[in-house]
């Protein structure tokens, strides 16, 4: 019961950045549309970038990200296939990523960072890049399919900039170069700024509804690919990987679960905003999601005994 007293309050500031995010746009007149933009090209790249640059490369870590991809392009693909047929337009690809993409910034690095040594932070910091690719392939491409042809899609997957930001990360770090200490300065400003602004974002969505969109079908299947499909998927790798496998040890089985567990991804509002994929549903849904998570996550993390 401590910890998950413990986990609550500790969760309590990132929904404090949402109320901010809506002050700011109810009474200052931010517009989510600027704050979406500043996540996706700005903030975004540069925190990819940095984390990628300086990951310690291990050879039994290089199927974690992998896992990571293949377990939310599965569900992905599984909502939006399932979507098409209940929905017949765009909402199937919103409840698709919505269902598939997790916060794993937002709210999984903070928790990896309370419940875990310094070590194992860049294990997972590692295998969060199947997720942040994720985004920037599957999830970014079944965004844009909501509201255009296959060829504009893939016109904006080739512009968006983190896809250049993670492969020159790679570069970088395999061919040893080190970055100056002024930039890590800086990179350690862009990646509070990127927690920051990606939780207001949510508020700011939210300042500017007339009213929310709320549909219980679409919450239920939402609800069902991200904290039921996802974390069975985890689960089963993590009881197939402890039974017979044997790859990794317990720490790491915990560190999968915390990624799958996560509520949808703050930048889903950004997405789709940017992509005018019914930005108000994507927001309300999140919001959802994120109270839902604050009594969710800490029941599993103590169920998974951490």
């Amino acid at each position: 019961m401590s910890v998950f007293l413990s986990l609550f309050l500790n969760l309590l500031p990132l929904y404090a950045l949402i109320l901010a995010g809506f002050i700011a746009g109810r009474f200052l007149k931010v517009d989510r549309q600027s704050l979406g933009t500043l996540a996706m090209y700005i903030f975004m790249p540069v925190v990819m970038f940095g984390f990628v640059a300086d990951l310690d490369f291990r050879a039994e870590y290089l199927a974690l990200p992998f896992l990571l991809y293949g377990m939310s392009g599965i569900v992905a693909l599984s909502f939006l296939r399932m979507g098409k047929k209940i929905y017949g337009d765009s909402q199937a690809n919103l409840m698709a990523i919505c269902a598939a993409w997790g916060n794993t910034g937002y709210f999984g690095l903070p928790l990896v960072l309370l419940f875990f040594p310094k070590d194992l932070v860049a294990i997972y910091i590692f295998m969060n890049l199947g997720t942040l690719i994720f985004e920037a392939t599957i999830g970014y491409y079944i965004a844009a399919r909501g509201n255009f042809d296959v060829r504009t899609s893939l016109m904006k997957i080739v512009k968006f900039p983190s896809v250049y930001a993670i492969a020159l990360g790679l570069v970088l770090n395999q061919s040893g170069v080190e970055l100056p200490e002024i930039f890590w300065t800086y990179w350690t400003h862009f990646k509070g700024a990127y927690v920051v602004v990606g939780m207001m974002i949510i508020g700011a969505a939210l300042s500017q509804l007339d009213r929310f969109v709320f549909g219980v079908r679409f919450v239920s299947l939402t609800f069902a690919g991200k904290f039921i499909a996802l974390p069975l998927l985890a689960f089963s790798f993590v009881t197939l990987d402890e039974n017979w496998l044997h790859w990794f040890e317990k720490d790491i089985h915990h560190l999968v679960m915390i990624v799958s567990i996560v509520p949808p991804g703050a930048n889903i509002a950004a997405f789709a905003t940017q992509m005018n994929l019914q930005p108000e549903k994507a927001a309300t849904t999140i919001l959802i999601g994120t109270v839902f998570a604050l009594f969710y996550i800490p029941l599993i993390i103590w169920l998974m005994g951490i």
